[in-house]
């Protein structure tokens, strides 16, 4: 019987499902739960990550910065000890650093103990934060194209101008790898003078020997290359104004042959490029398109032969072999600074009238005996060099034979010819009887134009044969003008910007539409600079913390 009533409780309970429900909603608050609380734990993971990478990029940077001095693991920890968002976390901090790179990275790890996970067996989260920067100089090619004309030398620009570029010269090299920086410098004004090896190794067509300017067609600025393959032509060389006979007036030379006028190419001694800018005297003209074109060339790949010969001639570092590299090498940087203080002003060139053969100069080559030294009869063993002693019957004299070369400048229109020693005009019939008159004749030359115009100055020429087409000529016809010059200077800028040159543009003291032109030339606005007095000094090293390139690299 008792059996039987516990049968039917158990049937009476089996069926009844009315707290079962319960138990379901219990499971779906927990899942509820944990879902909701991994979120929030996820969120504190995520912010505190993100604060950790955040201040160990800073640290990292800092760290990585060539100018730090302190140890990269001492940046980085007194960095990361500002962190208070986190109570504890540990870095490790490894380092390479070279005279002209630092490269820094750094992994931070803390573990977040969680809210809410916790409750599914999981009490902390790992944080892991990684980063990497590195400040490197890379290998740079800069020209440095510098106004030297005559108004550098007011208002104390030159002076200032010497010392900024100096302090550049000393900001590039600091800490740079050996052979990785080649500084070329291109002083620059009516003329742009290469040195002597740089003139050897191009194909020019030489037609005098005074100077080694060359004579730039239009076409030749809007390309960057200088090919040493292709003929050049030689710039006459000359004066316009100068009254006197073989004596330029330095304010007018069509070319400037003075050592620190010349280009001086691919150097990393700082010694070097001191003493050149040192060197720098202000005269001459403005212009800027010259500067350009040389500045252009000397980064120009087709200019390897030239570095190959100057390393040859010993003027270039072995280690600069290669140089310049081709444009498509993503480890060297190309970059020019152009500086003027002015407008362009006059490039003096001669037209075809006044170039060639046949001028109006002529040279007269005749022997004569120069006397070298008497000596006494009795005792030959003294000596005399005064001349005197020839009219004594005691002493002999000895002479020898000297070649002797006189000019004379034909006057077409009255057919005289001037003796350029004596100052004086003699007949043509004269002239004519130099051979049979002239004791010791050996030649008669009419010479080339070249050659002529190293002798003579234009405004010298023009004023003996009363004919001024030739100064006009030079001065204002063949001539480049400053708006003709402005032209080429900026297709120079613009074959730059194609060629992935870095531009940046100095205006020193200038006038607003000088600046103008001058800031069209650089690489973008930005890369352009005003500068006025020792500002200057302020311009070149913003320039220089430009082109050290702080990158983050993870």
């Amino acid at each position: 019987m008792c059996l039987l009533k516990n049968r039917l409780k158990t049937t009476k309970y089996a069926g009844d499902e009315r707290g079962s429900i319960i138990v379901f909603v219990l499971v779906i608050f927990t899942a509820m739960f944990l879902v909701g609380g991994t979120a929030v734990d996820l969120a504190r993971h995520e912010t505190l990550r993100t604060t950790l990478q955040y201040n160990l990029d800073r640290a990292v940077l800092a760290a990585a910065s060539l100018k730090q001095t302190q140890d990269p693991e001492v940046v980085v920890n007194d960095y990361m000890d500002k962190v208070v968002s986190i109570s504890e976390f540990s870095v490790v901090v490894t380092s390479e650093i070279r005279i002209n790179r630092r490269a820094v990275s750094a992994t931070a790890t803390a573990d977040l103990e969680t809210w809410f996970l916790s409750m599914a067996g999981i009490d902390e989260m790992p944080i892991t934060a990684l980063s990497a920067a590195s400040e490197e100089i890379p290998n740079l090619e800069i020209v440095l194209v510098l106004d030297v004309s005559g108004s550098m030398g007011s208002n104390s620009k030159l002076t200032n101008l010497k010392v900024a570029a100096k302090e550049f010269v000393t900001t590039m090299l600091t800490g740079a790898d050996p052979d990785t920086v080649a500084i070329s410098i291109v002083p620059f004004n009516n003329g742009v003078a290469p040195n002597n090896s740089i003139f050897e190794s191009l194909t020019v067509n030489e037609t005098h020997g005074y100077s080694a300017c060359l004579d730039f067609a239009d076409a030749d600025f809007s390309s960057v290359s200088m090919d040493p393959t292709v003929a050049q032509n030689q710039l006459a060389y000359t004066s316009v104004y100068e009254g006197g006979w073989e004596s330029f007036d330095s304010g007018s030379r069509t070319c400037y042959t003075d050592d620190y006028f010349e280009i001086l190419p691919y150097s990393d001694d700082e010694t070097t490029l001191h003493d050149k800018i040192d060197s720098f005297q202000a005269d001459g003209w403005t212009a800027g398109h010259l500067g350009m074109k040389w500045g252009n060339a000397l980064l120009d790949p087709a200019f390897q032969s030239i570095g190959t010969s100057l390393i040859a001639a010993g003027e270039v570092d072995a280690g600069f072999a290669g140089l310049p590299v081709a444009y498509t090498d993503s480890e060297t940087l190309k970059v020019i600074i152009m500086m003027g203080d002015g407008a362009n002003t006059y490039e003096y060139r001669f037209g075809s009238s006044f170039m060639g053969a046949n001028s109006d100069l002529y040279e007269v080559v005749f022997t004569t005996d120069v006397f070298d030294y008497a000596y006494k009869k009795r005792k030959p063993t003294v000596t005399s060099t005064n001349e005197s002693k020839c009219s004594n019957s005691r002493w002999i004299c000895v002479y020898s034979t000297a070649s002797v070369t006189k000019y004379y400048l034909h006057k077409s229109s009255n057919n005289t010819f001037y003796d350029t020693d004596e100052s004086d005009w003699i007949s043509s019939s004269e002239f004519a009887d130099l051979p049979t008159t002239l004791t010791g004749w050996e030649s008669t030359t009419q010479m080339a134009w070249e050659d002529a115009w190293g002798h003579m100055a234009a405004e010298w020429y023009s004023d003996k044969v009363n004919d001024w087409t030739a100064y006009n000529d030079l001065k204002t016809g063949t001539a480049r003008n400053s708006s003709e010059a402005d032209v080429v200077m900026q297709d120079a800028c613009d074959a730059s910007e194609a060629a992935g040159i870095v531009v940046y543009a100095i205006g020193f003291e200038t006038s607003e539409s000088t600046s103008a032109k001058l800031e069209a030339c650089a690489s973008t606005s930005s890369h352009y600079y005003d500068a006025e007095g020792t500002q200057i000094s302020s311009v070149f090293a913003a320039i220089a913390s430009s082109i050290q390139k702080l990158k983050l690299t993870q």
